[in-house]
């Protein structure tokens, strides 16, 4: 699969995630039609010992908690940690490989968002299943609490957690007191183009990690999550930098040069007369797990190069 289309089902991720309260279903019984009747939903839940991820952010999770071990499934674009890489894969999102899955004998499959086709599947089977919504740093910290109760790793689930916000604090703390620029977080548009424009919410994690980065998103009170945006409201927006996200990519120098001249249709913007457009390929951009600092810190070295070269 390639960037581009790795790119479109990670927003579609976050996107369907958003609003979704955090579900946990266990202790089904295996039945023979998916009318059978389900155990509590609050029934407490056995460590698992065979868990089936299709959510990038989960692997990386458990992998970060120290439960990596426990994955015998992850999903296409499940790529961090390398040891992720030699796992089966079972499909992504929507299209899952059940075959594949039932193969794999999961004693849990997690899942971010709604995970529709899946939650079915393992209603059908009998599977416990846990689904996840990190799409704010608040969801991030209170689900990998859940994850870790799940896994049997709930000390380490809670010191990975603190450790995010610690490290989140300290890069507040270096841009503190700085002007905060107004910056239009670009998430996709055509190549050759300024078509198909999108940019993240006031709400979503990424507009919170760049918040925590020193800036400011000039497009943060729109009520969509992931809204399309005209060319018109950035004119009227006048955002002081551009960070056009490419997650994932290699792009050449000469890519580069090319996205960066898209944005000369737009050359009235003041992050345009300025230069202020930064193409962004860290492929952590866009993931809701462990290596949001690792995100929050690159935003903040663009936005605020002189604080980010003295050291804390």
């Amino acid at each position: 699969m390639t960037s581009r289309k790795r790119l479109i089902v990670v927003l579609a991720l976050f996107a369907i995630g958003l609003g979704v309260a955090f579900a946990i279903e266990a202790g089904w019984a295996p039945r023979a039609a998916p009318t059978a009747r389900r155990a509590d939903a609050a029934a407490p839940l056995r460590p698992a010992q065979r868990i089936v991820s299709t959510a990038p952010s989960v692997v990386e999770l458990l992998f970060a908690i120290g439960a990596g071990e426990l994955l015998v499934g992850v999903g296409d674009w499940c790529s961090h940690p390398p040891e992720a890489r030699r796992l089966p894969s079972v499909g992504g999102e929507f299209n899952p490989s059940f075959e594949q899955i039932l193969a794999l004998r999961p004693d849990l499959v997690v899942v971010q968002g709604r995970g529709e086709k899946l939650e079915a599947f393992c209603t059908h089977h009998g599977i416990p299943m846990l689904r996840i919504n990190t799409d704010t740093l608040a969801r991030l910290r209170s689900d990998l609490r859940q994850l870790g109760r799940a896994v049997g790793r709930e000390a380490e689930a809670d010191r990975l957690a603190a450790s995010i916000q610690g490290d989140l604090a300290a890069v507040a703390a270096r841009v503190a007191g700085r002007p905060r620029p107004r910056v239009f977080l670009c998430m996709s548009h055509s190549p050759g183009s300024l078509r198909g424009l999108s940019t993240a919410h006031g709400a979503s994690l990424l507009s919170e990690l760049l918040d925590i980065a020193g800036g400011e998103n000039v497009l943060g009170d729109v009520p969509l999550a992931y809204p399309p945006v005209s060319k018109e409201q950035l004119i009227q927006r006048e955002p002081e930098v551009i960070l056009d996200l490419h997650p994932g990519e290699e792009l050449s120098d000469e890519a580069r040069s090319l996205l960066l001249a898209d944005w000369q249709a737009v050359a009235s913007l003041p992050a345009v007369r300025s230069g202020r457009i930064h193409v962004l390929t860290d492929d952590a951009l866009l993931i809701p797990g462990p290596r949001v600092p690792l995100v929050a810190r690159r935003l903040a070295e663009v936005l605020h190069p002189e604080a980010m070269a003295v050291p804390p």
